[in-house]
C-alpha cells in the first residue's frame, strides 16, 4: 500500500508534478466534474490578475485520478475547451494551459444556457462548478430586456434546479462580487444539493474553490497547530496545503528529526509543487512524530492524509439554517469496517464545530458513544448568516483525525420585497417548513401588520405608505413546532428604502453579518437595547482604561508645565464641569433611546 502511494506521481509537461487527491470511491460513486467559468466582460474588474487560472490549477491538481473532468466557459454563448475525459496527466496539462481562454471575455452573462448545455451528457456523480460575478443578463434592452431576464431567472430556480436535482446533478456556486445575485446562486445550490459559497474578495477564491472540491472529495485532515501537525504511525502519506500571500518567504517543512525540507532540496519521492500563493507539498511514508512548518502559514491551510484508519460520518448538509440544530452521526473505521468495542482507543473524544472562516468557532458540542460504534448528537443551531465550516474532529491520546467541510448557513425563511414596495413576500426555504407549522410576525415601525398564509409554503405581509426618505426595518420573527418542540427563531430585517438620508435603527439583512436567535418568548427588541447598552458602557469604560494609561505615561514629562496651573481652583472648576456633561450627555443619549424603542414597541404609533 505504501509502496503504492509513492507510484502515484504523475509527470506533466516540463517536468512539473502532479500532486491529485487519492480517493476511497467505487466506480459508481467516480465523480464527474464541470468547470464552468463566467468570461463576461465585468470579471475584468472583479477579478483583474485571472485569479480564475489560479482555481482552475489548483482543482487540475487536487483532483483524483479516478474522476472526470471538464471545463467550460460561458458569457452571451458557451464554450468547451477542454471536453470531458478521464482526469490524468495530459488532461492537466492541458486544464493548467486555459489561463487566456478565461480572459476571451464576452457582453452578456446567460447563466441558464451555460447550466442545461453543461449537464447535457451523462456521467458519474455529476458536480458543476459554477463561477460567477454577476446576474442574469439577457441581449436587449428595456422593458423587453428586463422580462426576459426575470423569466431566465425564474427558470433556473422554478425548473431547472429541480430537473437537475432529479437527474443527480449537483450544482456549486461560487459568488465573486458583492452584487452577484447572491439569492440565485443559493437557491439554485440548496435545491441541487450543492455548496453556494462566497469569495468576497479575488484573493479568497481559492479558498472559496478549495471548499467546493472538497465537498466533492472529502477528505481526513490533521489540524495545524502554531505552525505544527501531528504525524500518527497509522499516516502512509499526507499533502501539505499551504497558503500564503504573494511574494512571502519561502517555506520550508522541518520533520522530526530535525531535517529540513524546501521546495529546492528535498527528496526524489517528495513531490513540491510552488505557486504564488499556495505551496502543496505531497510527502510518501512519512516520519511519525511532530512536523514543523517554517514560514508563513496562512488561514485555511491545510494537511490531508492517506490512511486505513479514517473518520466516517453521515453526509453532512451543504446548507444550514439560523435556529435548527446539526444532527451529527460520526463513527471510525479501519479498511472500511466500523470500529467498535475494545478496537476503539480507550478516551477517545470526538466532538462537532461549527467554524467561522476566521477559523474562530461559533458553536460545539461532544458526541456521545453509542453501542454500535457510532458517536451522535446534536449541534447547537446557527446564529450567523453566511459561509462556514463544519468540523468534525476525533482525538486519542495516540493520533487525532479531523474532517473539514464548507457549510452555508442561511435564513429559513427568505424575503422578497415587489416592485413597488408595497408587498413582502416571504418563502420557506428549510425544507420541513410549512403554513401550517410556522407562524411568522412582522412589525413596522412599532405597527404590527398582518402576515397571511398564500399557498403551502409563502405568506404576504401588505405594506403600509413608508416615507421614501427614510430607510426604515422591516422587523420579522417565526415561531416553529417540530417533532414536538415549539421555539422562536428571530429573521433578519428587511431594510425599506435601503438608500434613503434618513435612517430608523434596525438590522439590515444586506449589512454584515445578519444574524438569527433561538428565543424563549421574551423581547428581541428589549434585549438588542441592553446589549447595545453594554457596548456603549464596555466602549467607554475601555476608552476611560485608555486614557487613564496614557495619561500616567505622559505625566512627568508634563509635570512641571502642569502644576503652576493645578493649583489655580478655576482649574478644577473647569474639568469639573466637563465631567459633568459628559456624564450627562451620555444618560441623555441612552434614555432617548430607550423611549425611541417603546414608541417602535407601541402599536397605536
Amino acid at each position: 500500500m505504501r509502496a503504492l502511494f509513492a507510484l502515484l506521481v504523475l509527470c506533466v509537461g516540463g517536468g512539473l508534478a502532479s500532486l491529485s487527491w487519492a480517493q476511497d470511491t467505487s466506480a459508481s460513486q467516480t465523480p464527474d466534474v464541470r468547470m464552468i467559468f463566467d468570461v463576461s466582460g465585468s470579471m475584468k474588474a472583479n477579478d483583474p490578475n485571472n485569479l480564475r487560472a489560479s482555481a482552475l490549477k489548483l482543482a487540475a491538481t487536487l483532483l483524483p485520478s479516478q474522476a472526470r473532468g471538464s471545463v467550460w466557459t460561458f458569457g452571451s454563448r458557451v464554450q468547451n475547451p477542454l471536453p470531458g475525459g478521464k482526469i490524468d496527466s495530459d488532461w492537466r496539462r492541458r486544464a493548467r494551459s486555459l489561463a487566456p481562454q478565461l480572459i476571451d471575455y464576452q457582453q452578456f452573462t446567460d447563466i441558464e444556457q451555460a447550466l442545461r448545455e453543461v449537464s447535457q451528457t451523462t456521467g458519474g456523480k455529476r458536480h458543476v462548478i459554477l463561477l460567477t460575478d454577476g446576474m442574469v443578463d439577457l441581449p436587449g434592452s428595456g422593458e423587453e430586456k428586463r422580462t426576459r431576464d426575470a423569466a431566465s431567472r425564474e427558470a433556473l430556480i422554478a425548473s431547472l434546479a429541480p430537473e437537475l436535482a432529479s437527474r443527480g446533478v449537483v450544482v456549486h456556486t461560487i459568488a465573486l462580487s458583492p452584487n452577484v445575485d447572491r439569492e440565485l446562486l443559493e437557491r439554485v445550490s440548496q435545491i441541487t444539493g450543492g455548496l453556494a459559497a462566497v469569495a468576497e474578495t479575488p484573493e479568497a477564491l481559492l479558498r472559496a474553490f478549495l471548499d467546493v472540491l472538497e465537498r466533492i472529495v472529502p477528505r481526513d485532515q490533521l489540524p495545524i497547530k502554531e505552525g505544527s501537525f501531528e504525524v500518527d504511525d497509522e499516516v502512509e502519506g499526507f499533502n501539505a496545503l499551504l497558503f500564503h500571500e504573494e511574494g512571502a518567504p519561502e517555506i520550508a517543512l522541518v520533520g522530526p528529526d530535525g531535517e529540513r525540507y524546501t521546495r529546492d532540496d528535498h527528496p526524489d519521492d517528495m513531490l513540491w509543487q510552488s505557486n504564488p500563493r499556495y505551496d502543496l507539498i505531497r510527502v510518501p511514508e512519512p516520519q511519525v512524530g511532530e512536523w514543523h512548518i517554517e514560514g508563513p502559514v496562512g488561514r485555511d491551510s491545510r494537511v490531508s492524509i492517506e490512511s486505513p484508519l479514517q473518520l466516517r460520518s453521515d453526509t453532512l448538509p451543504p446548507t444550514l439554517y439560523l435556529g435548527f440544530g446539526v444532527p451529527l452521526d460520526v463513527w471510525l473505521s479501519r479498511e472500511g469496517e466500523t470500529l467498535t468495542g475494545d478496537a476503539l482507543p480507550a478516551g477517545i473524544r470526538v466532538r462537532g464545530e461549527l467554524r467561522g472562516l476566521d477559523d474562530e468557532t461559533r458553536a460545539s458540542t461532544s458526541l456521545k458513544a453509542e453501542d454500535d460504534g457510532h458517536f451522535t448528537g446534536t449541534l447547537q443551531a446557527p446564529e450567523e448568516a453566511g459561509n462556514a465550516r463544519l468540523v468534525l474532529n476525533a482525538d486519542s491520546d495516540a493520533w487525532t483525525r479531523e474532517r473539514v467541510q464548507g457549510v452555508n448557513v442561511v435564513p429559513p425563511v427568505i424575503t422578497t420585497l415587489n416592485g413597488d414596495a408595497t408587498q413582502v413576500t416571504l418563502e420557506a426555504q428549510h425544507p420541513r417548513l410549512n403554513v401550517d407549522n410556522t407562524q411568522i410576525s412582522a412589525s413596522l415601525l412599532g405597527e404590527t401588520l398582518d402576515v397571511v398564509p398564500d399557498g403551502e409554503w409563502t405568506w404576504q405581509v401588505a405594506l403600509p405608505e413608508v416615507d421614501p426618505d427614510q430607510s426604515v426595518p422591516l422587523n420579522l420573527d417565526m415561531t416553529v413546532t417540530l417533532d414536538g418542540r415549539t421555539w422562536s427563531i428571530a429573521l433578519p430585517a428587511l431594510r425599506l428604502n435601503p438608500e434613503a438620508r434618513i435612517g430608523v435603527s434596525g438590522a439590515d439583512v444586506n449589512g454584515g453579518g445578519a444574524r438569527a436567535e433561538t428565543l424563549p418568548g421574551g423581547d428581541a427588541v428589549a434585549a438588542q437595547e441592553d446589549e447595545s447598552d453594554a457596548r456603549e458602557e464596555g466602549n467607554l469604560t475601555a476608552l476611560a482604561g485608555a486614557l487613564w494609561d496614557k495619561a500616567g505615561d505622559e505625566w512627568q514629562a508634563l509635570r512641571p508645565h502642569v502644576e503652576p496651573y493645578a493649583k489655580r481652583p478655576t482649574t478644577w472648576a473647569v474639568f469639573a464641569a466637563l465631567l459633568l456633561s459628559l456624564v450627562l450627555i451620555g444618560g441623555l443619549r441612552r434614555r432617548s433611546r430607550r423611549r425611541r424603542h417603546r414608541r417602535r414597541r407601541d402599536p397605536q404609533v
